[in-house]
């Protein structure tokens, strides 16, 4: 089929500037209306234009006139931060985590609530949409404050334009419409993603990869992906489903992997092949301090307590660490080889442990990187570690909304009865490229 695009119309070309119009208050210092005519090249009754329907709906507010050496002061801009708010969720092997933000995602509450592995996917459901709808009593106290939506980011195999998860090997979850299932009891916008996608956004928008085109974000949790950043887009590949880099083979005979496959880099470097170096070491009789810590659940090591013993000395733990950071810097150098990106970003939980991984992950990649692009290539953590997925999950909200503002041309109500949502036009199909 012929590929379909939008025609330049009067409606698109208001929308494009309008969205031009919100990153530069995003991102800048406050502005006046010429600096933003200056910067975007629009011309000042365009943009005076933009800026009043936009701080009629809310977006954007005045806060003061500028310093002047002369003539007449210019009243500044900014992006209103109690615009409204957005539901950033996690769902990861045992752990939901949700933040609410506001519009210039700062984290106004959050929660996070553990599950049983063994649950079945609908309790876990159950469990989320009760974590969300306390959220949204939460935001219900903040002066009505709207919600423009929900981001999820989840591991596995993700169909964006249906918010369907297809696969996840760690929780065995298959063909899980969680749109659907979310969205019918919230009656909101639902946006997902993989975790890593999730995630490289949340770090291109907040993070270490602001102002990035060509980046790879490597997360690290139960299991491990890749989110791809090429030519300022993520790169979804034919099917949506690229960046699996965590299913690669680094090593035929390795273990297996729940994907079915032997020696995945996910099986090598992940939070999980940590843990079970630790585990296999105590079994075969070495001391270690995590065997006090861990009483609880010997078989639940966190990887808080695995960092506390490694500053502490512990031999077995810093040994394990060390392997670890040996397979992941073998697969960055992989990437960096393949991508030639600029940046690659570590985050998810494993990166907790960067002090004692990041030396052996730089070491290596130093070792097995190709000169050229090792040099054009930075390895940093992620700036939001353990929370890289959560806030990923606020950006793809947020992405929406910055790339294709179409507001409801009804001025948002300020009724308690009105819907949360009222006052922008979100749709839900896949987000188009970064800003």
């Amino acid at each position: 089929m012929p590929r379909q695009f939008r025609t330049g119309d009067q409606a698109f070309v208001r929308e494009l500037n309008r969205s031009i119009i919100l990153n530069q208050l995003r991102t800048g210092s406050p502005l006046s209306r010429a600096d933003l005519a200056a910067i975007t090249g629009l011309n000042k009754t365009t943009v005076s234009s933009l800026v009043d329907e936009l701080i009629a709906h809310g977006f954007a507010r005045e806060i003061g006139r500028n310093t002047s050496a002369g003539g007449r002061r210019a009243v500044l801009l900014e992006l209103a931060a109690d615009a409204g708010c957005i539901l950033g969720v996690e769902i990861s092997v045992g752990c939901l985590n949700v933040v609410l933000t506001d519009f210039r995602a700062a984290i106004l509450w959050r929660q996070q609530v553990q599950y049983d592995k063994s649950e079945d996917v609908g309790c876990v459901i159950r469990k989320l949409t009760a974590l969300l709808q306390r959220a949204v009593r939460n935001l219900r106290q903040r002066n009505g404050l709207r919600l423009f939506g929900v981001g999820i980011g989840i591991p596995g195999l993700v169909d964006v334009a249906s918010g369907t998860l297809i696969f996840e090997p760690n929780m065995g979850w298959r063909d899980v419409p969680l749109r659907q299932r979310i969205g019918a009891k919230l009656d909101v916008p639902v946006f997902i993603d993989n975790d890593a996608n999730a995630a490289a956004l949340g770090e291109r928008y907040f993070g270490a990869a602001q102002d990035v085109d060509d980046f790879v974000y490597v997360v690290a949790n139960i299991g491990l992906g890749t989110g791809l950043v090429m030519g300022g887009h993520i790169f979804q590949g034919a099917s949506g489903y690229a960046g699996e880099a965590g299913h690669t083979t680094i090593d035929p005979d390795g273990p297996l992997c729940r994907c079915g496959n032997h020696g995945c880099w996910e099986r090598l470097a992940s939070q999980r092949a940590l843990v079970e170096r630790v585990q296999k070491a105590i079994q075969a009789g070495q001391p270690s301090s995590i065997e006090d810590m861990a009483k609880h659940d010997p078989g639940q090591i966190t990887i808080q307590e695995i960092v506390e013993a490694a500053r502490g000395g512990d031999a077995v733990v810093r040994r394990a660490l060390e392997e670890t950071g040996l397979y992941l810097g073998i697969g960055i150098a992989n990437l960096i080889n393949t991508f030639n990106p600029s940046l690659v970003a570590f985050g998810g939980a494993l990166s907790l442990a960067d002090e004692f991984l990041m030396p052996v992950v730089r070491q290596v990649v130093l070792e097995r990187a190709m000169s050229g692009p090792r040099e054009a290539a930075q390895v940093v953590v992620s700036t939001f570690k353990s929370d890289a997925c959560v806030m990923g999950g606020v950006a793809l909200v947020l992405h929406e909304i910055l790339s294709r503002p179409r507001l409801d041309l009804s001025l948002p109500s300020q009724s308690n009865d009105a819907p949360i949502w009222q006052g922008l036009a979100l749709s839900t199909r896949p987000v188009g490229p970064l800003s």
